[in-house]
């Protein structure tokens, strides 16, 4: 029953891990002087803007999905 969730989840859908080290990820580029994808406002932190980045599909990162039969697919964000 368990690999059948794991399989169920659509490659569109990222789940809540996978957004949050995407954006941990992105942030840490932004800090370290990556351009960044989106116009930053004023005041706005390096993780508002990886997020802001996420939800417009901006973020060049790809997350690899390993399932219980060794099959990995590769999910591109953008």
């Amino acid at each position: 029953m368990f690999y059948k969730l794991i399989l169920a989840i659509p490659m569109e859908v990222l789940t809540r891990f996978e957004k949050t080290r995407l954006i941990s990820a992105r942030a840490l580029q932004l800090s370290l002087g990556a351009p960044p994808f989106l116009k930053a406002k004023k005041g706005m932190s390096m993780l508002d803007l990886a997020n802001e980045e996420l939800n417009a599909k901006l973020i060049p990162l790809a997350i690899l999905r390993q399932f219980p039969s060794g099959e990995v697919k590769k999910v591109e964000v953008f």
